[in-house]
């Protein structure tokens, strides 16, 4: 295996994931690389924040991305990574997984059980379940 792709949120469940990903990039000196995507929603408390920041939903979206992967590189980091790439999107998280999969030629997807969307996961399917259901290479779930 030379790259593994672990998809984060930020969250508890996609920490562990991504702790689990640098552990098994660590052993088999494999490249991890950060997949975090946020989906773009404009909420009452984004419009109040966008409002007294002057910043676009956009801006907010990217900033939050980087945070959330700037932690997962820090947690990779603890577990041993020594190799490690970001991306960041806004849109679908699972696609967004699965294209940077394919594009790093990725050997295998690690995914937390449950992140950040726990009730949307409850309603349409968790991003974890969508992964397992549809990518062409292993993906493993972190409980």
């Amino acid at each position: 295996m030379s790259t593994i792709v672990a998809g984060t949120d930020g969250s508890p469940g996609s920490d562990r994931a991504v702790a689990f990903a640098a552990s098994l990039c660590k052993a088999l000196g494999a490249q991890l690389v950060l997949a975090t995507a946020a989906e773009p929603r404009d909420t009452e408390e984004m419009a109040a924040f966008r409002r007294a920041e002057r910043a676009t939903v956009g801006d907010l979206l990217e900033a939050n991305c980087d945070a959330v992967l700037s932690q997962a590189k820090q947690v990779a980091v603890r577990a041993g990574a020594r190799e490690v790439a970001m991306r960041r999107s806004v849109g679908d998280p699972t696609a967004f997984i699965l294209a940077v999969a394919q594009d790093a030629g990725a050997q295998a997807i690690v995914v937390g059980k449950r992140g950040r969307g726990r009730l949307a996961g409850l309603l349409v399917g968790s991003v974890s379940q969508k992964l397992v259901s549809v990518s062409s290479v292993p993906v493993i779930v972190v409980p």
